[in-house]
């Protein structure tokens, strides 16, 4: 149903959707350091997104003079998949409303408070989406959060649990693309991956689950094996287990907890040396202004509403992509008229999904049970 304002209102709309879309990526510590490195990116197409995963590197040969060199073709890569995932959020003006409002700046007053609605919406939503485990027949329209490759179960003394997850069609298990690996051993105990070292193939799609249960660390006190009594030496293990790369892109950027976890990860801290607390110039959430930060080997340590309780994540920034399938990240629709409803409709959608590369990333959890 065209009218003289509809022009000017559209308009409006999605230039305060184009605007309020940055601020909703950086009023979230997460999405705030996504896009200060330029990890949203648009304009993508096809039946499903897929991209190519460094599976294995070729390793130089010693070569002395008038050796003779061999050229076999080397298979270094492997295909990931994921299905493109949307969201929509929706709302509209019936024409009695229309009717009482409708001067040109009424309208427009009325649907870019709309906007702003659907926007004050998306920002509460969309933090939220990255903790999601996307395999979960429940979540089967969802994008694949961190969650989809963090399952895991105990390996007693280890530190770490073994990953069971398959992620964008590859196995999160370590070793089951081939290679080899070797624990060795820690206080007298046999451990396994990701303890010592081995083959780039063995890990190269396995994140670290740390167990801060696990008796690996030294769980004593009035709450036993619990985070409040492991959370130092379970930050320090998943930090250092977690860097696959010789370069700072194989760090970590930060680590998100739960609010208690946070709170007890607090307590523990300022019992600490003062260099554990301080959070430091280079800290890139603290120049981005989130100042409820500590940092703990290197790594900047914090909480978000919205973070799962009793479990944390460690992200590796670089390592991650939301990958949009339109122009911007948040597309508004209409207003458009529906006769049998007598109503102007409006929407925003999303349409894209959230790429990982697991081996880069960590998850804090409590696998094997609490004693007292």
């Amino acid at each position: 149903m065209a009218l003289p304002w509809s022009r000017v209102l559209n308009s409006t709309i999605r230039n305060y959707i184009r605007e309020r879309e940055v601020n909703v990526l950086r009023n979230r510590k997460l999405t705030a350091l996504m896009k200060k490195r330029g990890r949203f990116s648009f304009g993508w197409s096809g039946t499903k997104m897929d991209w190519k995963v460094k599976a294995k590197r070729v390793r130089p040969q010693p070569y002395a003079d008038n050796d003779t060199l061999t050229f076999d073709r080397k298979d270094r890569h492997r295909t990931a998949e994921l299905e493109w995932r949307g969201y929509s959020l929706t709302d509209s003006m019936t024409k009695g409303e229309f009717l009482q409002n409708r001067n040109k700046e009424a309208i427009i007053k009325l649907y870019s408070t709309l906007a702003i609605d659907l926007m004050d919406d998306a920002e509460d939503f969309f933090g939220d989406e990255l903790y999601v485990n996307g395999n979960l027949a429940a979540n089967a329209k969802r994008i694949h959060g961190i969650e989809t490759f963090l399952a895991a179960t105990a390996v007693v003394g280890n530190g770490a649990g073994a990953p069971t997850a398959t992620y964008a069609g590859l196995s999160c298990v370590p070793g089951f693309y081939g290679g080899s690996w070797s624990g060795g051993t820690i206080n007298g105990v046999n451990v396994t991956w990701p303890n010592g070292a081995g083959d780039t193939v063995y890990d190269f799609w396995a994140p670290v689950v740390v167990d801060y249960g696990d008796t690996l660390f030294p769980g004593t006190g009035s709450k036993g094996n619990s985070w409040t009594n492991n959370c130092i030496e379970a930050i320090s293990f998943g930090v250092i287990k977690s860097k696959k790369s010789k370069s700072a892109r194989g760090m970590l950027d930060c680590i998100f907890m739960g609010d208690e976890m946070y709170r007890e990860f607090l307590s523990q801290v300022r019992q600490k040396e003062r260099v554990m607390v301080d959070r430091g110039a280079a800290s890139g959430l603290v120049q981005l202004g989130f100042t409820d930060t500590v940092n703990q080997d290197g790594v900047d340590c914090t909480w978000e509403y919205g973070t799962p309780s009793g479990v944390g994540y460690g992200f590796n920034v670089d390592m991650m992509e939301m990958r949009s399938m339109q122009s911007q990240l948040f597309v508004p629709e209409g207003p458009d008229f529906d006769i049998a409803t007598k109503s102007w409709r409006l929407s925003v959608d999303l349409y894209g999904n959230q790429t990982f590369n697991p081996k880069f990333f960590v998850g804090f959890k409590q696998l094997t049970p609490l004693t007292p």
